[in-house]
Parts: structure tokens; C-alpha cells; sequence
């Protein structure tokens, strides 16, 4: 009788806890360049860990599921197909454009929202749709890097242009380009960009970037690639002797960027919604959380995690899993570092900072 007593009161216990609240996460968590999926993964647990500690969404705990992408549009679909039949109310990521692209559609399909935090292809701008991101679309990047160059007096630009990652490179490319051009006909003057094609899959690619760097000559060369290629082909045209400043994007600038290239990244410029040296109390305080937790510095896109579920949090809080989307667009939302508004077609406003690498660590620059 007691047994059984028991087992009904245990029961009734169970009965009355809410239920935890599911929410995904998709990122590039293996492989060679998966510094930015392990960033925005332990960003998301962080935020995740203290909305539970402060008492969850209306009592109830988050539930973070956790897959990995491996950098493949294939396996990307197989772990969402796999995050639906978890129930998840929102998935936060991917953190690429590639990805981004493959799961949209599956997105709008189930009228999940897709809440990434770096995705920033201009290809998802403008479209009524369940993809909502943290970071603004790369012709912004793309406008400010290239006035970079017209002040710097680059007369021959080039860029390496990423084939794994297309979504995201060729529209910065174009960007790139079309602004360079604009800027250098208003000061009269005929001015081109050299764009050469990098495919990380080939071995000799390489080799081809650097014959075709040592017949053009550059005079500054902007890297569509992500951190790890980045890296390694910034030490190899160092190695040719080459002196030019180097542009870098959103997508390499991380710590992995910064000790892999070592004395051939110094240098390198960035222009991005971000300041790593940022007084906020918000940020300073998330920074010294990460550093205690993983033993190495916040970077964007840990921050930009952080910032996703916040936004998710926030958007629950509103209306609970019904009508998310739309408690999520057209609102205000308080970042670590600055506020940011999500607009009806869920791209965020935010505004540019100026970065360069300078003794192995980023630093903002001061508008000259």
C-alpha cells in the first residue's frame, strides 16, 4: 500500500513540473574550421544557463539540443529533420550562409524559426520568411572595406574568393567591387578588382592563388575565407615576400584566426558590428563568465549566441511558442555591447566598428 502510495505521489510530482522548453542548435562543431560553431555553441549554453537560473520562461526550464552540421548542406537537413521531431520551438543557428541556405526552405516548411547568429548572406534580406538573424547582411561589411582601400590608396585589390562558401562570399565579392568602383569613379579615376577563386577541397589551390598573386601584384587583398584558411593563406603569401595590408570579414575574425596566423595576420582590418575591447558592463561581465567557463576569450560569435537566445527568451516570453516570429520582429532587443531593432524581414540594425589586428589581439580602430 505504501509502495503504491508512493508511486502515485511521485507521479503527481512529475505531473506538475513543467515541462522543459526545447530549443535546437546547428553549427559547424567538427572539422577544420569549427571555431565559430564550438564559439556560438558555448555562447548559447551560457544563455541558456542563466535564463534557467533566473527562473526560465514563465517557470519553465530551456532545453538546449545540440547538433552538429559538419560544415555539409546534407547533414545540416538530416539533424534538422532530427531537431523537429524533438519538438523544438525555434533552432538557433546555422552560423554560416552555406548552411543557411540549405535549411530555410525546411525552416518555412514546418514554420520553425531559424534564429541565426552570423548567417549574413544579402541573399535571405528582404524575404517574408522563418529565417531571423543577429548579424546584418555582408554589403554593409563589403561598402565599408572597400572605402578602407580607397583610403589606403589601393589602385589593385584583390580577393580570394571562397568556392565552400559562396552564399556568403560572392555577394560580399560583388559588394566589394561594385562599391570599390563607385568610390574611385567619384575621384575620376578607372579602377578594377581582381577576384581569384579558392577551393579549400583542392590541394592545389594554394599553389594556383599565389602564382596568380605573384603575377598581378596587389596592393591590398581581401580574404573571403574562413579563419583557418585564412590564416594559412596569409602565412604563405607573407612568405613570397608580399608586404600588402590585408582585409579580413566577420566570418575569420576569432582567436583561431589570431594563433594560427600569427606575425603574418598583424595587420589585418575588419569592419563588423563588434568591438572585443567594448566597456559595456553587459559584455565585460559575459567576457569574464566565457574566459571562467572554457578557458579562452569571447569572441563574436559566442556573443552573438548569447544575444540569439536572449532574443528567443524575450520572444517567449511575449507569446509563448505561438506566434514566435512574430514577437520577434519589429522589436527592440538589448545586446551585450549595443541595442539592436529586428526588422519586419528579420535583419538586425547595428552599427560598424573598425578593427585591426595589433599584437595578437583585435583592437578598434579610431576613425581617421
Amino acid at each position: 500500500m505504501r509502495a503504491t502510495i508512493f508511486v502515485l505521489f511521485t507521479l503527481l510530482l512529475t505531473s506538475c513540473t513543467p515541462q522543459p522548453i526545447s530549443v535546437g542548435f546547428i553549427g559547424g562543431l567538427s572539422g577544420f574550421n569549427s571555431d565559430l560553431g564550438i564559439s556560438g555553441r558555448n555562447g548559447a549554453l551560457l544563455a541558456i544557463d542563466a535564463i534557467n537560473k533566473a527562473g526560465g520562461i514563465r517557470g519553465r526550464t530551456l532545453r538546449l539540443i545540440i547538433r552538429d552540421d559538419k560544415q555539409d548542406p546534407e547533414v545540416a537537413r538530416k539533424v534538422f529533420q532530427e531537431l523537429t521531431a524533438e519538438k523544438v520551438v525555434a533552432i538557433i543557428g546555422p552560423m554560416t550562409s552555406g548552411i543557411a541556405h540549405a535549411l530555410i526552405p525546411l525552416a518555412n516548411k514546418v514554420a520553425i524559426p531559424l534564429i541565426s547568429p552570423t548567417a549574413s548572406s544579402p541573399d535571405f534580406s528582404g524575404l517574408d520568411d522563418y529565417f531571423i538573424r543577429l548579424t546584418t547582411p555582408n554589403t554593409t561589411e563589403a561598402h565599408e572595406l572597400a572605402r578602407e582601400s580607397v583610403t589606403r590608396g589601393a589602385l589593385k585589390p584583390c580577393i580570394i574568393d571562397d568556392l565552400s562558401n559562396q552564399s556568403f562570399a560572392r555577394p560580399l565579392g560583388d559588394a566589394y567591387t561594385a562599391e570599390y568602383r563607385r568610390l574611385m569613379a567619384s575621384q575620376q579615376q578607372n579602377a578594377s578588382v581582381v577576384r581569384y577563386p579558392f577551393d579549400p577541397k583542392d590541394e592545389t589551390s594554394t599553389a594556383t592563388v599565389l602564382r596568380a598573386l605573384e603575377q598581378y601584384q596587389p596592393d591590398i587583398v581581401l580574404f573571403t575565407t574562413n579563419s583557418m584558411d585564412t590564416a594559412l593563406l596569409a602565412q604563405q603569401i607573407r612568405r613570397r615576400g608580399f608586404t600588402m595590408p590585408y582585409l579580413g570579414t566577420g566570418w575569420a575574425m576569432s582567436q583561431a584566426l589570431i594563433e594560427n596566423g600569427g606575425q603574418a595576420v598583424e595587420g589585418m582590418i575588419f569592419t563588423v558590428p563588434f568591438n572585443p575591447q567594448s566597456e559595456k558592463p553587459a559584455w565585460r561581465e559575459f567576457s569574464a563568465l566565457y574566459r571562467e567557463t572554457y578557458g579562452k576569450e569571447a569572441d563574436f560569435g559566442a556573443g552573438q549566441s548569447w544575444l540569439a537566445v536572449q532574443t528567443l527568451a524575450e520572444g517567449l516570453k511575449r507569446c509563448g511558442s505561438k506566434k514566435l516570429k512574430q514577437s520577434i520582429l519589429e522589436k527592440q532587443f538589448e545586446g551585450l555591447q549595443v541595442s539592436i531593432y529586428i526588422d519586419a524581414y528579420g535583419d538586425p540594425i547595428i552599427p560598424f566598428q573598425r578593427l585591426v589586428i595589433q599584437n595578437g589581439e583585435l583592437v578598434r580602430m579610431d576613425h581617421e
